[in-house]
């Protein structure tokens, strides 16, 4: 007896339903939550695209003050990130139309809700072919990225030490400290080409001068009271994407308030300049 003719439709739309459920990929799953360990501003997640499961999605939440900053490793080219803001369908980069590995967003003036999205473009993965990753997320402000501050003493005979380095994304301030009695004449003097950075002076918790806003290089001021100064020599992490390097030389001398002391030379980054005049401020 011939079988129903009315099967063989319902046959070949199952048949081609299995076949497009094969060749589609998964449905997008919730994203993955980041959390972040207390005093480390990194995260990491590793994880394995195929043809099937061609994408996954990392969910950030980033706080005032703070950068965001995204590091793809892999060793497949074809593996690719892009990054959105919650509720919004631009997307701020697109490694696959950039080539980068890395990419950090400016420091959050509201607290922002990112989604990064890692992807592979199913035809480029290989016959059951799993390429690995690991997605590095970093959350972090200034304070994130200070080293402890470095202990500034001086020499007899010498009234002046000189300290030189350099900042970048991953450290963008410098701290020195010292202790000055009272009688003495504290000076900074700041040798820098780039103008993105700045020092500042505080002691027992109130900022002294800070030359992002009074705009001077040279400063000094009489010590009444013995105390502790901490010379902070810093930049905007947001001025100094990574692979950027902004290189000072900064000269911090104590002398007697009746005294005039020359400041020591200043290294290849600008001339050297003489000690401001005792409570006085320049350019």
């Amino acid at each position: 007896m011939p079988r129903p003719t009315f099967l063989r439709p319902c046959v070949l739309a199952l048949g081609a339903a299995l076949c497009c459920a094969t060749a589609l990929p998964a449905a997008a799953a919730t994203p993955v939550n980041v959390t972040f360990q207390p005093n480390n501003p990194w995260a990491q997640e590793v994880d394995t695209l195929s043809r099937t499961d061609n994408f996954h999605e990392y969910a950030v939440d980033v706080a005032v003050g703070k950068i965001l900053q995204i590091n793809l490793i892999t060793r497949d080219p074809n593996v690719f990130f892009k990054i959105r803001q919650d509720g919004s369908r631009r997307d701020l980069v697109d490694t696959y139309k950039t080539g980068a590995t890395t990419w950090s967003a400016p420091v959050a003036t509201a607290a922002t809700h990112y989604l990064i999205h890692v992807y592979i473009q199913p035809g480029a993965v290989q016959r059951n072919g799993t390429p690995k990753y690991a997605l590095q997320i970093g959350q972090y402000g200034q304070a994130d990225l200070r080293v402890p501050a470095t202990p500034v003493t001086f020499t007899a005979g010498n009234p002046w030490v000189q300290e030189s380095g350099t900042l970048d994304s991953q450290g963008s301030a410098r701290d020195y400290t010292s202790d000055i009695a009272a009688g003495q004449t504290l000076a900074v003097n700041l040798v820098t080409n780039d103008p993105k950075v700045h020092f500042k002076v505080a002691s027992n918790g109130q900022t002294l001068v800070d030359n992002a806003t009074s705009n001077v290089s040279k400063w000094s001021a009489p010590v009444a009271t013995a105390a502790t100064y901490t010379v902070s020599v810093y930049a905007d992490p947001a001025t100094l994407p990574p692979g950027t390097r902004a290189g000072y030389t900064v000269q911090i001398g104590h002398y007697a308030q009746s005294d005039t002391q020359a400041a020591p030379a200043g290294s290849t980054a600008a001339p050297a300049a003489g000690a401001p005049a005792t409570g006085s401020s320049s350019n």
